[in-house]
């Protein structure tokens, strides 16, 4: 992999300030930040086969979570569909709850056309560790496939978690058509007060999606 690839990802764990010995209490101020606001940036797409040759052969997290992080800002800057593919499908392939989670929310900003397999995130939505769940039902944003919002009502359906339910709301507010409607509606009068309001909001943002639309065909 090109050295200025290495040294970033070894920058993005530098939590020192410039001249890598002080001690830094303003973390905008740190070495790691300003590297992070750097792999924002990027969109050069030659590093992808690089960074996913990477990730697949190594071994420390840290360094493979700064990998993801990268190759997911590439991927969002230039809506390379094979970067989208592979980050989708090292879901099913990291065991370590906090890698997984984390590369679910960089999954979230990702545009995912229509047709693309998304199953390993359906897959992830069922897992008994909450950061995952929560994490997976989050990262079908950014979609606009039928089976998506099926997921998301079978959600609202079956789960007690008050957290699932708020995240499936709050994910439908992004994705949900006038068919989710009744199946958020339920929630309207939780005890929940997270609950109450995601419902609320998604369903005025759904229907205000609708009428935009509507108005744009007449």
């Amino acid at each position: 992999m090109e050295e200025y690839l290495l040294n970033l990802i070894e920058r993005m764990g530098n939590d020192s300030g410039q001249n890598n010995m002080e001690a830094v209490y303003d973390s905008s101020k740190t070495i790691s930040w300003k590297a992070f606001r750097e792999a924002e940036k990027q969109d050069n797409e030659s590093y992808i086969p690089q960074l996913m040759e990477f990730i697949e052969k190594e071994k420390n997290k840290k360094k493979k979570d700064r990998a993801y992080f990268l190759l997911g800002h590439i991927a969002k800057n230039t809506g390379n569909i094979v970067a989208v593919k592979f980050l989708i499908q090292q879901v099913e392939k990291e065991t370590d709850k906090y890698v997984v989670s984390a590369l679910l929310d960089i999954i979230a900003y990702l545009k995912k056309p229509n047709g693309m397999d998304l199953q390993p995130i359906l897959n992830a939505m069922k897992s008994e560790k909450w950061l995952i769940r929560h994490s997976a039902i989050s990262a079908l944003k950014e979609s606009s496939d039928e089976e998506v919002e099926n997921a998301l009502v079978e959600v609202l359906n079956n789960s007690t978690d008050p957290n699932d339910l708020t995240y499936a709301n709050a994910t439908l507010n992004k994705v949900g058509t006038p068919k989710a409607i009744p199946y958020i509606k339920n929630h309207l009068r939780s005890r929940k007060r997270d609950v109450k309001l995601s419902a609320k909001l998604a369903i005025e943002e759904i229907e205000k999606r609708y009428k935009s639309t509507k108005s744009t065909d007449r």
